[in-house]
């Protein structure tokens, strides 16, 4: 890989994974104000997110020969589905529609599973762009865990709603410039 397609994917898997920001936020460990048990929610938050990468990348070698000729497309148009799911929640995460609150390991694991669609998503398409090859699931648990660790625990109030709802709508921004490059350029390969 060249340098500028290392950057390109480093941005491309943060940019991903900022949809674990509004999830993290404001979570209660079992109301223990311990740091070891932020870190486990931000370690499940890791986990879900490259479990649910690669049940989409399993899904995709199995159909891959369907779309061979229109790949790049398809890698493209599920990009842009991607960033328009992420611009519609942090509008919902700005109106503060889109918060959660669990006290029960099976709450963070669900919602670590439902914050994962945009990388299952993403995983479908894997054959067509899947940056660092098969260290791509490793780089994605590591920016997850650097998305959540920090924000779990931190309080609702409406400056950190407009910070979320900015930081995942910039995201969305990141993924379509990514999905432009990738149809424009050699990025795939």
């Amino acid at each position: 890989m060249t340098a500028p397609a290392i950057i390109i994917g480093i941005i491309y898997v943060l940019a991903l994974t900022t949809s674990i920001v509004p999830l993290a936020v404001g979570l209660e460990p079992k109301g223990e104000s311990k740091p070891t048990r932020q870190v486990l929610v931000a370690l499940v938050f890791a986990a879900t997110q490259a479990l649910m990468a690669f049940i989409g990348y399993l899904l995709s070698t199995a159909i891959d020969y369907l779309f061979e000729g229109m790949l790049k497309y398809l890698v493209f148009a599920m990009m842009l589905i991607v960033a328009f799911k992420m611009i519609v929640d942090s509008m919902k995460v700005l109106k503060a529609q889109r918060l959660y609150t669990f006290t029960s390991s099976w709450g963070y694991l669900l919602l670590g599973i439902l914050g994962g669609m945009n990388v299952f998503l993403m995983g479908l398409c894997s054959q067509g762009y899947m940056p660092f090859g098969n260290w791509y699931f490793l780089v994605l648990a590591a920016a997850s865990f650097l998305w959540a660790w920090p924000s779990v625990r931190k309080l609702y109030n409406p400056k950190m709603l407009r910070a979320m709802s900015f930081i995942e709508f910039s995201g969305a921004v990141f993924v379509v410039v990514v999905a432009l490059l990738y149809l424009l350029t050699d990025l795939a390969r």
